[in-house]
């Protein structure tokens, strides 16, 4: 087996009148979403990170997907807009499913793309079904970001709202993450790379038999260490990484600093050797905690090491920042197994497209969904100094953030009030949050 799409074919029938065509995996009508591969000894096309699919553009109305994916879940969605759960947990072998119907006439863009991670999900891609004509495959964003993480950035459990329920793979959807909702804010494409329970240097309880991210970064297919990515195929702007939860996990198991420290570093020095351009962006996530394990600090050690792995490799000119995303907290709820729920999720996507935007000036523009708000919030500047408005009819929750995510300063913003924000001489985080979303606004200093 080997990466790659076969040449063009297509089977077209004709049916009471209507043109029914089997499009196989290599036809220009089809695009691809995520890493994939070409089985040798069959003309399937095979995936299963996070996130990957298939999309198809034709012109008629209804579409079926033949693919044998016993395990996975699927969004389906209708020219861009999410129509249908495609639930195959339970499903048969080599089975045609109707993705779609009753569309009206004209050009359509039908989508499939995984909600649940490698562990469960392993596809086999044998064609789409179309009642009309093929199309051209939709064109690759401009905008590309690849994620590496664990099961935060799957989406583990993150649509439970009991944190003592147990794991289902009904309760996961990539889609409802921080970082799918960040790339989808941001108008950008994604590529996820995550297992849950794994890490950098050990997994979960100190596991280090399985491996670890790093170690099968490569990877197409999660099993199989021969079949491997071409990295020149999809070449992203940036590239965020979400890894340590695991590795200090465990109070008996904590990993040794001084490896931890190297192989994350070496971590990024790989990944930069594949995209010399992109900018590495090293993510605490809202899982770690100085409480737990108990008297360990290993919240204070991850964002050490991530602040010291981004002191070194920007002396050897790499682009890399450091990001605290805001930790889970009572108030805003838990997901299954004390994950992230999407409450939790919408605050961090929205800080880490905050920051995105910050480092890169040219992806802030009125072209991308800038904040969940259906509202937007307004700095202003007052004789007293700078200050936010509130122009919505319900109050806000404001709080200030450094750059560690330590709040700073925390306040109630009533319906269409303004109030006076505190000076600092720092970039600071200004974080909304209400019923109608939550928005993150970046404070320079030079603002203050």
């Amino acid at each position: 087996m080997k990466s790659g799409v076969w040449p063009v074919l297509a089977l077209i029938n004709g049916i009471a009148g209507a043109a029914v065509v089997d499009v196989l995996p290599g036809d220009p009508s089809i695009r691809y979403l995520g890493r994939y591969g070409k089985d040798s000894s069959s003309p399937d096309i095979q995936w299963a990170w996070s996130a990957s699919g298939a999309a198809i553009t034709f012109n008629g109305t209804s579409c079926s997907i033949r693919m044998q994916a016993k395990g996975s879940i699927y969004s389906v969605s209708v020219d861009g807009k999410e129509t249908k759960v495609l639930d195959l947990s339970n499903a048969s072998n080599d089975t045609i499913f109707q993705l779609a119907s009753g569309l009206s006439q004209g050009t359509h863009t039908v989508a499939v793309r995984l909600r649940t991670e490698a562990q469960h999900s392993l596809t086999h891609f044998r064609g789409f079904r179309i009642d009309g004509t093929p199309g051209v495959a939709p064109a690759e964003g401009d905008r590309r970001i690849e994620f590496y993480g664990n099961s935060i950035t799957c989406g583990y459990g993150i649509l439970d709202s009991v944190a003592s329920n147990p794991f289902k793979v009904q309760t996961e959807n990539e889609a409802l993450t921080y970082a799918a909702l960040a790339a989808d804010s941001l108008g950008a494409e994604r590529h996820t790379i995550c297992w849950s329970g794994r890490g950098v240097i050990q997994n979960y309880g100190g596991d280090t038999k399985s491996a670890t991210v790093p170690q099968m970064y490569k990877q197409v297919l999660t099993w199989d260490t021969s079949v491997l990515w071409d990295f020149t195929r999809w070449i992203p702007q940036v590239v965020v990484i979400d890894l340590g939860t695991n590795d200090y996990s465990t109070a008996s198991a904590q990993p040794d600093s001084t490896k931890f420290f190297r192989t994350y570093r070496d971590f990024v020095d790989t990944l930069h050797a594949r995209y010399p351009q992109a900018r590495f962006v090293l993510v605490d996530g809202p899982m770690m905690s100085d409480n737990y394990p108990s008297g360990l600090k290993t919240l204070t050690k991850i964002r050490s090491h991530l602040d010291n792995v981004v002191a070194d490799v920007t002396k050897r000119g790499l682009k890399a920042t450091h990001l605290s995303l805001t930790p889970q907290e009572d108030s805003r709820g838990y997901g299954a197994d004390y994950h992230p729920n999407r409450s939790q999720a919408k605050l961090n996507g929205a800080e880490l497209a905050a920051h995105l935007r910050q480092i890169l000036p040219e992806w802030d523009n009125s072209s991308t969904r800038s904040t969940p708000f259906p509202v937007r919030a307004d700095l202003v500047r007052l004789p007293a100094g700078l200050a936010i408005h509130n122009p919505s009819q319900v109050a806000w929750n404001a709080k200030i953030v450094d750059l560690r995510g330590r709040s700073r300063w925390n306040q109630v913003v009533p319906a269409s009030a303004t109030m006076i924000l505190p000076a600092t001489k720092s970039v600071q985080w200004l974080v909304l949050e209400s019923s109608e979303g939550t928005q993150v606004l970046p404070l320079q200093p030079d603002l203050r």
